[in-house]
């Protein structure tokens, strides 16, 4: 499996507001992601959908590969053809953004793309995947925090399973 996560701006944005809903969960990601070294990257899409409420700077830029994007990504976005998932008599005025950062990640094969968005960009990753036309996996922080994604085969962490249960913990006695 290619290794990387691509940060969309809803996972930013939950981040950096301890605020947010799942603010625990996008850090506990954050703190997976550099203690496995993964390469977090934000696409210049993302920089400018999150300017617009917020300074870049609040960011943890020094941990964060910041990536523009080219005239060759926006081939491979515009290839994953956004149209079919507008609504008719509805716009989203995010979905073109979200086929560009979802292609851009595609274009640089990264292996992940992580969001707080389930009912949109989570879905249309996931739409794309199972069209064959897509093979990263997207991340939903609405899932809570797993493992299961960075396994071959989705198979869940032991540990994860047992504390579940119950019948394990990592806490000392």
């Amino acid at each position: 499996m290619r290794s990387g996560v691509f940060l969309d701006t809803s996972y930013l944005i939950t981040l950096a507001d301890p605020a947010r809903a799942r603010h625990a969960v996008a850090k506990r990601y954050f703190q997976h992601f550099l203690a496995t070294k993964m390469p977090m990257t934000i696409s210049a899409i993302v920089v400018a959908e999150f300017c617009v409420k917020q300074p870049l700077a609040t960011l943890p830029l020094e941990q964060l590969i910041l990536l523009p994007f080219t005239h060759e990504d926006a081939v491979v976005a515009a290839s994953l053809d956004y149209k079919p998932q507008q609504k008719v008599g509805g716009e989203r005025q995010a979905l073109k953004d979200d086929f560009k950062i979802i292609g851009h990640a595609r274009a640089r094969n990264y292996g992940f793309l992580i969001t707080d968005d389930a009912e949109t960009m989570f879905t249309y990753c996931e739409e794309l995947k199972r069209q064959g036309r897509l093979d990263l996996r997207a991340i939903k922080l609405q899932d809570g925090f797993s493992l299961t994604a960075f396994t071959p085969d989705g198979q869940s962490d032991f540990t994860q399973v047992m504390e579940e249960a119950g019948e394990y913990s990592t806490e000392e006695p």
